[in-house]
């Protein structure tokens, strides 16, 4: 097994968006490559994408969003946490986790959220295990424009 790394960038090399376009696709979104690209340039200063990488492959990916309220208080959440399927149960997300919570301590943020359905199971269990807790349950309603 190659040894993997978690790259943090703002802007991933090239080689990266085509991998990054495919692993969306593997969950079902559907986007461009060269949309992507525009999508991740437009992105916010603050945020970041972490890379996991095996030399030249990217297994998944993280992407972290900076929430401010008008109280003064910042949080990271956890936007996108997505491992390939071919690569999962190899720890690969909890390294993700685990660089995710790296960034924000370093950044001076005190808070580490990530977002998931009710219905996932599996990943209730995997966020328990990595001692996230619960801390609300929300239904989210949108309108289309």
């Amino acid at each position: 097994m190659t040894e993997l790394q978690i790259l943090r960038t703002m802007h991933p090399p090239e080689i990266f968006i085509e991998q990054i376009t495919l692993l969306n696709k593997e969950i079902g979104r559907t986007i461009s490559s060269s949309s992507l690209k525009e999508i991740i340039d437009a992105l916010p200063r603050s945020e970041r994408l972490l890379l996991a990488v095996e030399r030249d492959f990217l297994v998944g990916f993280a992407h972290l969003r900076v929430h401010s309220d008008l109280a003064g208080a910042s949080s990271v959440e956890v936007v996108d946490l997505i491992v390939r399927s071919a690569n999962r149960r190899r720890g690969i997300g909890r390294q993700l986790l685990n660089a995710a919570e790296t960034w924000a301590r370093q950044s001076d943020y005190r808070s580490l959220q990530i977002r998931i359905p009710v219905a996932d199971s599996g990943a209730h269990a995997f966020l328990t295990a990595l001692q996230f807790e619960q801390s609300a349950t929300l239904l989210e309603f949108n309108r289309h424009l």
